[in-house]
């Protein structure tokens, strides 16, 4: 992805990108936003999730169909 490009893709979606290069080249509004792009001490609280047996992930996505749904 050509940084210009991506960069004003997330200027108009206010919405982060991958492309370290395009950073510069995003405007400050976007590109200071926390909500867009988290600060350091959010990024090193954030974590993943780790993949689960399918068994476990059946019966937790059974449960929040039963909460959206309201039964």
């Amino acid at each position: 992805m050509d940084p210009k490009v991506i960069a004003h893709i997330s200027d108009k979606m206010f919405y982060a990108n991958g492309n370290k290069a395009s950073l510069p080249l995003i405007s400050a509004e976007v590109r200071n936003n926390p909500g867009i792009f988290p600060t350091p001490e959010t990024m090193s609280k954030l974590f993943v999730l780790k993949v689960q047996e399918p068994k476990l992930d059946r019966v937790r996505t059974r449960a929040w169909t039963r909460v959206k749904s309201g039964k």
